[in-house]
């Protein structure tokens, strides 16, 4: 069930990022050449938004024992997997941006675009501007 849900709103997403460019004017060549970039972006953001609900209340660093007196603290895995996506979805969103006229990028909602940052989430948490 989760698969399917992720791949409606990967889905859903894909055919915002289609429609703006769609209204951008984009050449059917070049929104060939985009389709990976957006098929990928768009699952980027439904799985950066599942993240962050899991990492929400995670400390960013965690303790960690390897036996034989190996113990101490470590950056939690689950914030290393999320900057790492973060850094590939900012990556392929600023590739599809660059093919909108600048102009156009602001009519784009782009910062609807983009998810809510681990910071902003904490900063909600604990309800800080």
């Amino acid at each position: 069930m989760a698969d399917a849900e992720l791949r409606a709103r990967a889905e859903e997403e894909q055919n915002r990022i289609t429609r703006i460019l769609n209204d951008a004017g984009i050449s059917e060549r070049r929104m060939q050449t985009l389709v990976p970039i957006i098929e990928n972006v768009s699952w980027m953001r439904a799985k950066l938004d599942d993240s962050r609900q899991l990492i929400k209340n995670s400390n960013i660093v965690v303790p960690y024992d390897n036996g034989g007196g190996q113990k101490g603290i470590r950056e939690n895995p689950a914030f290393k997997g999320y900057e790492a996506l973060w850094k590939a979805y900012m990556q392929g969103m600023n590739r599809i941006l660059d093919t909108l006229p600048p102009e156009q990028i602001q009519e784009a909602a782009v910062p609807d675009i983009r998810p809510q940052t681990v910071l902003d989430a904490i900063r909600a948490k604990h309800n800080k501007p």
